[in-house]
Parts: C-alpha cells; structure tokens; sequence
C-alpha cells in the first residue's frame, strides 16, 4: 500500500470521525433550536453551545475529505470510510456520556473495520489518467433531484417515513459533495488550491451544507435510530453508483463483500438501544 493511500485513506478516517461525532453531539442538543431566539439566553445558551460545536466539526470534515480525495482515485473509498466514524461515534457515547458498550456494539465494530480493511487492502489503482463525463452525471443528478422530490413528500405526508425519507436525502447529498469534490480535483489537475477556481467545489460546498441542513431537520422529527444508519449507508452507496456512471470506475467483487459488511455493521450498530444513538 503506497504512502499516498494511506496518507488518504488517514485523511478520510479523521474526516468521517469529525462528522458523525459532530453529529452526535448535533443530535444530543437539536432540540435546543426550537427555542427560538431564547437558545441565546440562560439557561440555554450552553445547549446552543453544544450543538454549534456539533455543527463545526461536521464542516470541519469537508476539507478533510477533500484532501482525502486528492491521495485516492475512487470516491467510494473515500466514502466507505464512513463506516469508521460510527466506531468513533460509540467510543464518545462509552467515554464521554459514560454508556455501557456490549459485545453487540463490538461485533458491529469489528465487522465496520474488517470491510473498511478489506476495501483499502485490496483497492487496485485505476490505469491512466481519471476523467470524468459530464453529461453522465447531469442525467444522475437529475434522477436524484426527482428522487429526492419524491422522499421530500414522502416523508412529509407519513410521517413515521420522515426520518428515513430525510436522511436518505441527506446521506446522498453528502456522497454526491464526494464525487463532485473528486470532480473538482480532476478538472483542477490534481491541484487542492486551484480547485477553488471551478464550479465543481461549489456545488459541493452547497451539496453539504445542504446535507448538513436536512440532517437536523431529519432529527426533528426522526429517531436516531433511523436517521444515523440511513445517512451513513446512503454516503456509501451513492458514490459506489454515481462515480460508475461519472466516472467509469468501480470497486472490484471483493471489495463490494468489504461495503456489504461495513453496511451491515452500520445497521447492527444503530439499532442498538444506546442512549446516543436514540431520539430524544
């Protein structure tokens, strides 16, 4: 394994760490927002408090996955190490909220890291150059407005599908920033600051902040329990289809076996009945 994979795939961890802990600490004080302008006085100015911590570490993750995308040629590398951040997520429950961790949260973890393991251990660099078609990824992104059009109402007319409709859309707006950050990069050469001068890392700046606006409003209404696992599969399993369209690459058998696993350790993970992965 090259030192630029690792140095990416380091990257990416931290950034999936920043983000879902982020959004542990979002989801322990969201309620604190309908309190309207009295969230800026005693006694709820320390809830307040909280949750912004909450939302800057989430933003402080974009940059991370940014550069994370700059030393990996897939998307869905990057992506799959989402997986990782619920661990680190589980260990800020046991640690700072002092909840009890049993062998369900273990064995979740360990097979969240075996696929994480086996898709990095046996990524195989693309040949030549990485490009992208355009076209192809307009007719994605359309596909997915309708979708998320559909979701939107979906889970305002029922609403025990809000929690699922909202954070799929908000799963997917997050791995959609991923390819478009990696389409930035390409356009860009490859170059982290000249990216900054194409449209590409615009629209994912906006694709998660986005993301980052339906995740509260998925946890409004929505359990946890729901909402994280939907979230964090549908980051994984937007990139895996998109950059196949976008950018004619994919991961090889063995390494989907790798995002099966980290799926599945997801769900077993959030359905357990841990106090920070619940609605409150």
């Amino acid at each position: 394994m090259d030192s630029g994979l690792v140095a990416g795939l380091a990257l990416g961890i931290s950034a999936s760490l920043l983000m879902n802990i982020g959004k542990g600490v979002q989801k322990q004080k969201v309620q604190v927002l309908k309190k309207g302008r009295e969230m800026f006085r005693a006694p709820n100015l320390g809830d307040f408090v909280i949750w912004l911590t909450g939302i800057i570490m989430t933003c402080l993750a974009a940059p991370l996955y940014s550069m994370a995308l700059k030393f990996t040629d897939k998307s869905s590398l990057v992506s799959s190490l989402s997986g990782i951040g619920l661990v680190g997520l589980l260990i800020y429950a046991g640690w700072i909220l002092k909840e009890s961790i049993g062998l369900r949260e273990i064995f979740s973890s360990a097979l969240i890291i075996t696929g994480t393991g086996i898709i990095s251990y046996f990524n195989q660099p693309i040949s030549g150059s990485q490009e992208y078609q355009l076209g192809s990824f307009i007719y994605v992104a359309l596909i997915l407005v309708l979708l998320f059009g559909t979701l939107a109402f979906i889970g305002a007319k029922w609403h025990k599908l809000w929690g699922f409709s909202f954070g799929l859309i908000a799963g997917s707006l997050i791995g959609l920033a991923m390819i478009l950050g990696d389409m930035a990069l390409v356009k860009s050469g490859g170059d982290f600051l000249g990216q900054l001068s194409n449209i590409y890392v615009y629209l994912a700046l906006a694709s998660a902040t986005s993301a980052l606006v339906l995740t509260q409003v998925a946890f409004f209404k929505g359990s946890a329990v729901l909402v994280v696992p939907t979230i964090n599969s549908f980051i994984i399993l937007t990139p895996l289809a998109v950059e196949y369209f976008t950018f004619g690459t994919a991961l090889n058998l063995i390494q989907y076996t790798g995002s099966a696993l980290i799926i599945i350790g997801i769900i077993i993970l959030t359905t357990s009945p841990k106090q920070v992965f619940q609605a409150k």
